[in-house]
């Protein structure tokens, strides 16, 4: 019934009026997601423990919360609003395996807050897996839609390329159609740049700024890094489109410095909180679990320690990690092969931008996504030292990175090279 009436609001909701975009590859874009999800679903099913797969952990966890809403309706509501571990909650609290975190941390566990997306789910899907599993799929897509509308129109004429960078690209398609953090993620990181795209462009009212700012609580709650590194990129956007001043490139160096400089003087006068402080025990925290789970993805990210100058060496090994692996010869299974093969695409990818692309076709927002796509890219790569976490977490920056190039392409120049393409795009 839920699979119904999303598809039939994808072919008749305005929301979904995409320039450029037919409704039936829109339809048959959410079907494969759907698809994909029950393709991780799978996944998961054959290669772990039910007890140790995240899209199960987080649905069986909220079951116990769940309960509480008859036997307990206060404790309900504590551990659905408020971050609360006193002993009334342990009866439920502790038949959970996400709720506490495995390995020492000093953020906030976002965790329990997929946890309890599930447990409100439960008031209407009756704990049936798939009805969670479609929902969460729907809140990606919805969030990938957002993407869309935000910046369909600087690519005026790739609008079909750019809709298959943010719909169809592998990894991106899988790891955001599961009960996993990156569906809600999406949904509220989309709306976020959506509502950016209109304050970049001056269509903003007081209502947006609202949205925003409890979208961005939200990504704290999820994945803090997220929302947190579209502040220099926003930042070093502003002031590349300004007239005045050096040259953009040197702008958008200049502004990571700054933020640079500012991460620093924070980390002598409040260690315990520095960025890279909180980098190293997170790098920490994954090695920990590869040592419990017997990981056999495990690769070299460097020694990162919490200092600045350590910071800076390992960067160009964190942001290499995040575009490259796994490499082809990492392969150690074969559902580590299609990120292989899709990293090889996207080389490719951005060799035929380079080959058949001209410099005047780009746009200043490239430098928008150029600066989140490598922020976020090089910090998971310095801290992930997990391919199949890797592969995952970095998700949010593919489509930026690959929205950078395909600026650059000029269309009717490839077109005259291979003229099947007339025919397709």
């Amino acid at each position: 019934m839920f699979f119904c009436f999303f598809t039939w609001g994808v072919i008749r909701w305005k929301f979904f009026n995409l320039q450029g975009i037919s409704r039936k590859l829109l339809v048959f874009a959410f079907v494969l997601k759907i698809a994909a999800g029950v393709g991780l679903t799978m996944y998961y099913n054959q290669n772990m423990k039910r007890s140790e797969s995240d899209t199960f952990r987080y649905f069986d966890d909220s079951k116990h919360l769940h309960k509480a809403i008859t036997e307990n309706p206060t404790a309900y509501l504590k551990m659905l609003f408020v971050s609360d571990d006193s002993q009334e909650l342990m009866p439920y609290l502790n038949g959970m395996n996400n709720w506490f975190p495995a390995q020492r941390t000093t953020l906030y566990n976002d965790n329990r807050t997929v946890i309890r997306l599930n447990a409100m789910m439960r008031l209407v899907s009756f704990g049936n897996y798939y009805t969670h599993l479609l929902f969460f799929s729907v809140m990606a897509f919805y969030g990938l839609t957002f993407i869309y509308k935000a910046f369909h129109k600087y690519f005026a004429g790739k609008k079909k390329i750019l809709f298959c960078i943010i719909f169809l690209t592998p990894s991106l398609l899988f790891w955001s159609s599961g009960i996993l953090k990156e569906a809600p993620l999406l949904l509220a990181f989309g709306i976020s740049l959506n509502i950016l795209n209109k304050i970049f462009n001056k269509k903003v009212y007081w209502l947006h700024y609202l949205i925003l700012v409890f979208c961005s609580l939200f990504l704290f709650h999820l994945k803090f890094y997220v929302g947190l590194l579209l502040i220099p990129a926003i930042t070093g956007y502003f002031w590349s489109i300004n007239q005045k001043g050096p040259h953009p490139i040197i702008k958008v160096f200049l502004n990571f410095s700054i933020y640079f400089l500012a991460t620093t003087a924070w980390h002598y006068q409040n260690w315990n909180w520095s960025l890279f402080t909180v980098l190293k025990w997170k790098r920490k925290d994954f090695l920990g679990l590869a040592k419990i789970e017997n990981a056999k993805s495990l690769i070299e990210t460097g020694n990162l320690e919490d200092n600045p100058i350590s910071f800076l060496l390992n960067a160009p090994m964190g942001l290499w990690n995040s575009i490259s692996r796994p490499y082809l010869w990492e392969v150690y299974s074969l559902a580590v092969l299609p990120n292989a093969i899709e990293n090889i695409l996207i080389f490719a990818f951005i060799i035929v931008c380079v080959l058949f692309g001209k410099r005047s076709n780009f746009k200043k927002i490239g430098y928008f996504f150029i600066m989140y796509a490598i922020g976020l890219m090089t910090i998971i790569g310095m801290v992930t030292p997990i391919l199949g976490s890797l592969v995952r977490y970095k998700i949010p920056a593919l489509p930026f990175f690959l929205m950078f190039f395909l600026l650059f392409l000029d269309l009717k120049k490839l077109k005259s090279k291979f003229s099947i393409l007339n025919k397709i795009i």
